[in-house]
């Protein structure tokens, strides 16, 4: 009975942090499907501990102070690299071939790769770990330049950039890799090597990063390349969710 109660309140509370941060006890009740009775009683004690609170303007419960608390401290000593570390071994393994993790540094409009795992390939191209690298070049970056606001985009590509046009289609690019979740690049970063990369979310659902997997041109296996998107924007996915993202595509 104890761990039905426990299952319940779990499930009321990822209702607030999943799918939106209001709900009225009868909507909630009737998305989870679970008795009104039920419902009101967990919440009543989630807002007794100021996990949730009661919104008087519009007349529903929101995330309380408490929550908001915790889940700061959490986010606050969460070590990415850590973090990441399980999705990069598991991706390596699958592909074969070095991948990485960089973070995006927004007060230098740049990123930095700050862990990765070596394939055990004679072959490999190995990318310098904690230096500050342009976001304009490569899977690694463009993946993180696709998803930030336009007049970010436009002051980036205004210092990158000189021409116009060259800017125009470069504007064009980022669209079909944000639209597509992935892109693909080859001879940007590193001559001879090509990139598939992903981008990773936070819980702001802003980007702060991204995944790639760095393959010798000669080993690129064509036939293979929509496994190597799966499996790339899918370790990209799973960071982003363990990291607190929630608008995740399933599928």
């Amino acid at each position: 009975m104890k761990q039905n109660v426990i299952n319940k309140t779990f499930s009321v509370l990822r209702a607030f942090t999943d799918e939106k941060n209001e709900w009225g006890v009868n909507e909630l009740s009737r998305f989870l499907d679970m008795p009104v009775s039920s419902v009101h009683r967990i919440i009543s004690t989630l807002k007794s501990e100021y996990l949730l609170e009661y919104s008087e303007r519009t007349g529903k419960y929101k995330v309380g102070s408490d929550l908001i608390r915790m889940a700061s401290i959490i986010s606050t000593n969460v070590d990415i690299k850590k973090l990441a570390r399980p999705y990069l071994n598991e991706l390596s393994m699958d592909l074969h071939h070095s991948v990485y993790l960089g973070l995006y540094y927004p007060q230098y409009r740049k990123l930095s790769f700050v862990e990765s795992v070596k394939s055990s390939r004679a072959l490999q191209y190995v990318l310098e770990i904690g230096v500050l690298q342009p976001i304009h070049i490569a899977a690694s970056g463009k993946n993180i330049l696709a998803h930030l606001s336009h007049s970010n985009i436009l002051e980036i590509l205004k210092e990158e950039i000189d021409s116009e046009s060259d800017r125009k289609k470069f504007l064009e690019e980022l669209k079909i890799i944000k639209d597509q979740g992935y892109a693909i690049t080859a001879n940007e970063r590193k001559k001879g090597a090509l990139s598939v990369g992903a981008p990773v979310f936070g819980a702001s659902e802003e980007v702060i990063g991204s995944i790639i997997c760095v393959i010798p041109i000669a080993d690129y296996e064509k036939s293979k390349e929509s496994d190597y998107i799966k499996r790339v924007k899918k370790a990209a996915q799973d960071l982003s969710y363990s990291l607190g993202y929630r608008k995740i595509e399933r599928g």
